[in-house]
């Protein structure tokens, strides 16, 4: 009966059809392994420690003695890895644009600027026509004051929204009649 398992330099070790009999892979896939950098203690004995942690099995991996083991070859799939799928989520946000899903940042600009325009013209007729309409009901002075009234609020409402997004109406404090 063949030796299946030994210690070599004080790890475990087992031989390669152990191996991928544990491991559920091939000769072929621990060859291939073993060009990329996979640990071996000896000719066609695996250290089972040493493997588990090369394939970022075993937990607690993530040391600075253990990121120095990592072999270029492993390093190297995971830049691989990260570049596939930063180019992954370019080509959806590509796709997305063509899908109109997304719009030009100077096409909304210019959109919002044209629509600020108009709100701004609106606004400030209202104080005209809303002094037009009482007019017939009240005197010339009481008019005016409605107009100025509104038209004031108009400004300090457009005032504050241009500076800073968020309109806070001023307390009037009324003044005895």
């Amino acid at each position: 009966m063949a030796v299946i398992a030994k210690t070599i330099n004080g790890k475990i070790c087992l031989r390669t059809s152990a191996m991928v009999d544990i491991l559920g892979i091939t000769q072929q896939t621990l060859s291939l392994w073993d060009d990329q950098g996979c640990p071996k203690a000896a000719r066609g004995w695996w250290s089972i420690k040493d493997v588990l942690a090369w394939k970022g099995l075993l937990p607690g991996g993530d040391t600075e003695e253990d990121q120095e083991k990592i072999s270029l070859a492993q390093k190297k799939l995971e830049a691989e890895i990260k570049f596939k799928a930063s180019k992954a989520e370019e080509s959806e946000f590509k796709n997305a644009v063509l899908q109109g899903e997304y719009v030009k940042k100077e096409d909304v600009t210019d959109e919002l600027q044209r629509f600020f325009v108009v709100l701004k013209r609106s606004m400030i007729s209202y104080s005209r026509i809303v002094a037009t309409e009482v007019s017939g009901y009240v005197d010339a002075i009481t008019t005016r004051r409605i107009e100025n009234l509104i038209k004031d609020s108009t400004m300090g409402a457009l005032e504050q929204i241009s500076i800073d997004g968020v309109y806070e109406p001023k307390k009037n404090i009324r003044k005895g009649r």
